[in-house]
């Protein structure tokens, strides 16, 4: 269990800093793609997997950003989802929500 009764099984994924303290886009597509297979029950995806076509909806959107922000520390509006619905696509974005976090 951890601090907050979770079993670390569920406890929120924390990807591993780079020197700079940012992640690698392959550590975010890693984490993303561990938070997908969470929520939406799911083993195997791939980055190019969209999340609405694998049954994702705004819902479990909002799971995943809520994970994401516990995970990453970034702050992923829902519409994020729609405009960029891959896990490959989601990293870039993340990546860049934490470029400009660092600045």
């Amino acid at each position: 269990m951890t601090g907050r009764g979770q079993s670390a099984e569920n406890a929120p994924q924390q990807a591993p800093e780079t020197a700079s303290g940012r992640k690698s886009l392959e550590e975010l597509r890693a984490t993303i793609t561990g938070i997908w297979q969470d929520v939406l029950r799911l083993d195997g995806l791939t980055a190019e997997d969209n999340f609405f076509e694998l049954g994702g909806h705004s819902l479990t959107a909002s799971q995943v950003i809520s994970r994401m922000r516990q995970a990453l520390r970034v702050e992923v509006p829902l519409a994020a989802f729609f405009e960029h619905p891959t896990i490959a696509e989601l990293a870039l974005y993340t990546a860049g929500l934490e470029t400009s976090d660092a600045r």
